[in-house]
């Protein structure tokens, strides 16, 4: 929930990879690097920050203010749709109040007026399903959205073989860094996993043949509790398997 928004990601995802990586002397890059999905869930509180797919768009859905404005062109990048979302809550004031901040409308319905009935059960019955357990219909009402915390496109430094600058260190997925730079496109992140995942397994498993065990011990960890204690770092533990809601509703 970095700087207060939701988040699409689940509540274990604390970067711990990232610190232990880092605690162990592998560089990372681009960490301040984070990516904003235009349309998270703001709306209700039990799925509130999961991804409202861009698909939902790209068939005919349009982002709407609290005054029934169209306020964007609807093709614009992530980005951009995510900035104009923020700008058109905050700087002029037209955002809808959804649980304990504001939210623009996603205009679901609008979807079969253009392509005709049976087109959202056909297209996205993903996003059909997961609103309906919650008695909402897309095909008869507009969804609240708002910007979600959705990726990380920094991460820890790799080369051409997924190996960190800790030899025999290898890493892929999105505890890797700068893959895309400092951002990315819808489905990229398949190249993080997919590819990446590949060339990690490999290397690792060629590596793993000429590794040599020295004493095992636990020092590093009694090191880092005093470290910790000595900082005055007081954070949560993980990892974290329930959210903290703030809402002040059930949503059991």
């Amino acid at each position: 929930h970095y700087q207060g928004f939701p988040t699409s990601n689940h509540y274990g995802a604390t970067a711990d990879g990232l610190v232990m990586a880092y605690r162990a002397g592998a560089p990372l890059i681009y960490a301040d690097a984070i990516q904003y999905h235009p349309t998270g869930v703001a709306y209700p509180a039990q799925i509130y920050g999961a991804l409202v797919t861009e698909k939902v768009r790209s068939i005919g859905a349009q982002l709407v203010n609290s005054e029934g404005e169209i306020f964007m062109h609807p093709l614009e990048t992530r980005d951009v749709a995510a900035a104009s979302i923020i700008r058109e809550c905050t700087a002029r004031g037209k955002g809808v109040k959804a649980l304990d901040g504001v939210a623009l409308w996603l205009d679901t319905p609008l979807i079969e007026m253009l392509h005709g009935e049976g087109t959202i059960a056909k297209r996205i019955p993903g996003m059909l399903r997961m609103y309906a357990k919650f008695g909402i219909d897309l095909r008869k009402e507009p969804i609240l959205i708002y910007p979600t915390l959705h990726y990380q496109n920094g991460g820890i430094l790799i080369d051409k073989d997924a190996e960190t600058k800790l030899p025999g260190l290898f890493v892929a997925g999105e505890a890797v860094g700068g893959i895309h730079g400092t951002n990315r496109l819808m489905g990229n992140s398949l190249l993080d996993i997919i590819v990446f995942g590949r060339i990690a397994g490999t290397k690792a498993a060629e590596a793993a043949k000429s590794v040599k065990l020295g004493k095992l011990s636990l020092e590093h960890v009694r090191r880092y509790a005093e470290e910790e204690k000595a900082a005055g770092v007081q954070g949560e533990l993980s990892p974290k398997l329930l959210p903290v809601y703030t809402h002040g509703r059930d949503v059991r």
